[in-house]
């Protein structure tokens, strides 16, 4: 008798184990997204160490809910689920028959929403894309300032005809703006401080989108644990705006990571931070970075202004290997910063101590000590949609420094620039960017440290070559740098499966020892191709590059992120 209820207790436990699941017959729905209706995920193929995906069998009832709840929003009124177990496997069976199509969308609107509209005639009528722009539409009306627009959206199906007829209409109203900003902040931050980094002032006309880049430029703050911004108040057209500020219960914090580039090789950093030192934001940290070609240590110290300003100290002491010399450098450098969104500005001053030792070549690359006291300016503006992963949008960048000779404190009269931009758009998953960088050294008066001049190769570069390997080199086979360059690159990204994806890349570099290179003679080409395995902190990347005059001349590239 015994033995026969252990038998009965694990035969039920076996019926209750998790059965691994098959889809049949969805032509129109890829089986990744069936997996992901019921949580599941269905792992890639190089994931050998994951489990197939599997459901219990109480489930299986629910699952066929779930799945035809899923094939109606899709458009399949008239799909059919049903489930069998077959040798310990959950079979679903799919009739999904015809769908719901788009006929006609009539839209009735003051600004131009159509782009708004994700649905198009001919297409299945999607439940998820008609919500989805029922919600594009309000946001487009709400970052024009009409924040008490009225909508009328509707959808007529026809399940004889199997046909769907889409109304999108909305009355604008009276155009709102921005009311009085009252704050609510913990006692060691100014609410006024936080106040001027929002992206809109009181009487600014209304915008959603003001609203989200103010979130981004408050929570940008280190020292903020907690932002609210209230505006959900009405008074007729003006939206009045209260703010609530908390700052983190631990604002002393600690990092450490370990990685590693083609570049740079094996890479580690340590950090030290307390994020709102004696209060207001302040920021004081201490880090410390180690690579197989540059070590570097720096101390920083942040002050944050109202509207939208940051002063800056940096001291630090690097030590960087060049292939045919060594550099150390002991630097401090101030600056002031303006931080809006999509553009920013800085300028400042660098106190330099470079000393060149231990060179190969001492004609080409002087053992020396040199100081530099060198003006800096920055100039960015960034429209990217994601700066790790963009799909859209451009950048531009110039920076620029130089130095007047004097006997006491600068050791030469020179200067120094580098202009980059990028621009990038995208059809459906299918991914198109330039980029383009100049840049030029011009030593007017007395010497300048060997690492200020230009280098060529690697993955930010020409990918054909690696890290700092492209041109001219010394009897020693070491580079020499350049006194000028231009670099532009050309990529295409498509998909492939799921979370990898492809690129070929065609990159060019000119560069020279004159002011302005030979764009006639002095280039160097590189073409290849990549692979991408996106994750959540970006696209893991490998590239292959050569040159197409000499197969010969290739490099291998890993990073993590699109360079552009």
């Amino acid at each position: 008798m015994r033995y026969g209820s252990f038998a009965v207790v694990f035969a039920l436990s076996l019926s209750a184990a998790p059965l691994p699941i098959t889809f049949i017959g969805n032509e129109k729905i890829a089986s990744s997204d069936l997996f992901g209706v019921l949580g599941l995920r269905k792992p890639y193929a190089i994931e050998m160490w994951e489990d197939q995906p599997a459901i219990e069998p109480v489930s299986i009832s629910q699952s066929v809910s779930a799945l035809s709840s899923f094939y109606r929003s899709k458009g399949f009124y008239h799909a059919r689920v049903t489930s069998e177990t077959i040798q310990d496997r959950v079979v679903f069976t799919i009739q999904e028959n015809n769908p719901i199509v788009v006929a006609d969308i009539k839209i009735n609107s003051l600004l131009d929403i159509e782009s708004a509209v994700s649905l198009r005639t001919e297409e299945f009528f999607d439940q998820e894309a008609f919500s989805e722009s029922k919600t594009a539409i309000k946001k487009r009306y709400a970052d024009a300032g009409y924040c008490n627009a009225q909508f009328n959206t509707k959808a007529w199906v026809d399940i004889e005809t199997d046909r769907a007829y889409l109304l999108f209409e909305a009355t604008p109203g009276e155009r709102c703006t921005f009311g009085k900003i009252t704050v609510e902040s913990t006692p060691n931050i100014d609410g006024n401080l936080t106040a001027s980094m929002l992206r809109f002032e009181e009487g600014d006309t209304y915008s959603i989108e003001a609203i989200r880049l103010s979130y981004e430029a408050l929570y940008a703050q280190e020292g903020i644990s907690r932002v609210v911004i209230n505006d959900n108040e009405r008074i007729g057209s003006e939206v009045p705006i209260s703010l609530i500020i908390e700052e983190t219960d631990h604002p002393i914090r600690f990092t450490a990571g370990l990685g590693y580039s083609s570049d740079q090789g094996v890479a580690a950093q340590m950090g030290l931070k307390h994020r709102n030192f004696l209060g207001d934001l302040k920021t004081l940290g201490l880090d410390f970075r180690y690579s197989q070609i540059k070590q570097e240590a720096v101390g920083t110290f942040g002050y944050p202004l109202q509207n939208r300003g940051l002063l800056g100290v940096d001291i630090g002491y690097k030590n960087e290997i060049f292939d045919g010399y060594k550099t150390e450098s002991t630097y401090q450098k101030l600056t002031a910063k303006y931080q809006d969104t999509p553009s920013s500005a800085m300028m400042g001053f660098l106190l330099d101590q470079v000393q060149t030792y231990e060179s190969k070549d001492t004609a080409t690359f002087p053992n020396n000590k040199l100081s530099l006291v060198s003006p800096l300016g920055e100039l960015n503006y960034d429209t990217r949609d994601k700066p790790l992963e963009p799909t859209k949008g451009y950048w531009l960048n110039a920076n620029v420094m130089g130095s007047l000779y004097t006997s006491e404190i600068s050791d030469a009269t020179y200067f120094k620039s580098l202009l980059s931009a990028a621009y990038i758009t995208s059809i459906d998953e299918h991914v198109f960017g330039a980029k383009l960088k100049w840049g030029t050294l011009r030593i007017y008066d007395g010497n300048v440290p060997s690492s200020y001049r230009f280098y060529a190769g690697g993955m930010n570069s020409n990918r054909a070559y690696t890290y700092r390997n492209l041109g001219p080199k010394n009897n020693d086979g070491d580079p020499i740098g350049f006194s000028s360059l231009t670099e532009g690159s050309f990529e295409y990204r498509f998909p492939i499966y799921q979370a990898i994806r492809g690129v070929f890349f065609t990159d060019i570099t000119y560069a020279s020892e004159k002011i302005i290179p030979d764009y006639t003679k002095d280039s160097y080409l590189g073409v290849g191709a990549g692979l991408r395995y996106v994750t959540p902190i970006g696209p893991v990347a490998v590239d292959i590059g050569f040159d197409p005059e000499d197969s010969a001349q290739y490099a291998i590239h890993f990073r993590i992120g699109e360079l552009f």
